[in-house]
């Protein structure tokens, strides 16, 4: 009886991603239906200070769309960038946060570092789902200057999807 029940399990979980997978193959080859913008809480902060973006993710469908995210509120990934283009050094939190390494090395995290929560939204159509990030919280964002910053996430439902955002400027001074 028990190994019927887990063959039962295992088959509908084999459906369910079928079924998503074919949706998402229909996804794919559509437009997206969600739009990234960024802004910042301030253009010019001190060195040490948050760097608090804005984050707007825009339903331009005329559908609802639910999908989970990070309740902490870093699934915006943002790419800062100095003067000369170059990406900044992720912070420890960052490290893991931001996406640029494959395969992270576990000694330079902690495991209270993995802890989140995810929860589910849904965006109705025409809406827009707002938070914040703190952009000194995921870079070494340490010598003053000008830094351009761009939201970059997957679209919600379309993982082959990639929203950009808008890039902007902010100062950092001594």
């Amino acid at each position: 009886m028990r190994i019927a029940s887990v063959c039962l399990v295992l088959s509908a979980i084999s459906c369910v991603h079928a079924v998503a997978g074919a949706a998402n193959s229909n996804t794919a080859q559509s437009q997206p239906v969600m739009a990234l913008a960024i802004s910042a809480a301030q253009d010019s902060v001190k060195i040490g200070a948050p760097v608090r973006i804005q984050v707007a993710l825009t339903n331009k469908s005329d559908r609802d769309v639910t999908f989970s995210r990070d309740g902490a509120g870093y699934d915006c990934r943002l790419d800062v960038r100095d003067i000369n283009g170059n990406l900044l050094a992720d912070s420890k939190f960052g490290y893991l946060r931001n996406g640029h390494v494959a395969h992270p090395d576990p000694t330079r995290f902690s495991p209270e570092d993995l802890k989140g929560r995810l929860v589910v939204v849904t965006v109705k159509a025409g809406q827009t789902l707002t938070w914040e990030e703190d952009a000194a919280k995921l870079y070494e964002i340490d010598p003053p200057g000008e830094y351009t910053i761009q939201g970059q996430e997957p679209e919600p439902g379309n993982m082959s999807v990639s929203l950009k955002s808008n890039t902007i400027t902010v100062t950092v001074t001594p």
